[in-house]
């Protein structure tokens, strides 16, 4: 077999297992729905225009265009957190697009993966729409790659600016990712598992690139 062949079929190969592992494909893959069925990889609920989303990353956007598709009118409502810029990124691509008329909101925000003012917004309608929710509801909660900057909820007294100051010396001394995760867990309002806390007493579904969870206290 020539060099050139052999690029060939190793491209081809690699296009194929990137496209394979793209949230957006997953979510296809991963969740089905049969009439009044939703299925996440086994665990079923009934639906019934009683689903929820909210999503908080760089990916989210294709997961909910995809989620938005199957789910048809049984979804009510949803927020997304996702990063400055990446509506416009999106649509040179002619990709990921939602609904004309979606219900789902969408808020940009922590430019330079830095959480700002936008992405404090954000978590503050996310908030506001989870803390609504009845036992007949379902969440399902999308996360990918940079949702930690596009959640930021920090605890009262503390501000935004407090936060960051916390993290920045810590890194600054040598902190490393998982101790600055921990700490971030600590002063968040909704990291750690306090979201779908909040989101009691309804059901909650959390799709990530690598996974499905589901419980009803995620």
């Amino acid at each position: 077999m020539s060099s050139s062949n052999m690029c060939k079929d190793a491209r081809i190969i690699f296009e194929a297992a990137y496209k394979s592992v793209q949230p957006s494909n997953l979510i296809s893959e991963q969740i089905k729905v049969n009439e009044d069925i939703l299925e996440i990889q086994g665990k079923r609920f009934t639906i019934s225009k009683n689903v929820h989303i909210i999503g908080f990353g760089k990916a989210v956007l294709g997961m909910a265009a995809i989620l938005e598709t199957k789910l048809k009118e049984n979804l009510v409502s949803g927020i997304l957190s996702v990063p400055e810029g990446i509506q416009s990124a999106l649509q040179t691509k002619l990709q990921n697009f939602l609904e004309a008329k979606s219900c789902i909101q969408i808020f940009e925000g922590a430019s330079k993966n830095i959480p700002d003012d936008n992405s404090l917004l954000a978590a503050s309608k996310i908030t506001e729409l989870v803390s609504t929710l009845k036992e007949s509801d379902l969440l399902i909660v999308l996360i990918s790659g940079g949702g930690s900057a596009l959640l930021p909820a920090p605890k009262p007294p503390l501000t935004l600016k407090d936060k960051q100051k916390v993290i920045q010396l810590l890194a600054s001394r040598g902190a490393q990712i998982e101790e600055l995760n921990a700490v971030r867990k600590r002063l968040s309002m909704l990291k750690g598992g306090k979201l779908a806390h909040l989101a009691k007493p309804a059901k909650v579904a959390q799709r990530a690139p690598s996974r499905i969870l589901y419980s009803n206290a995620m």
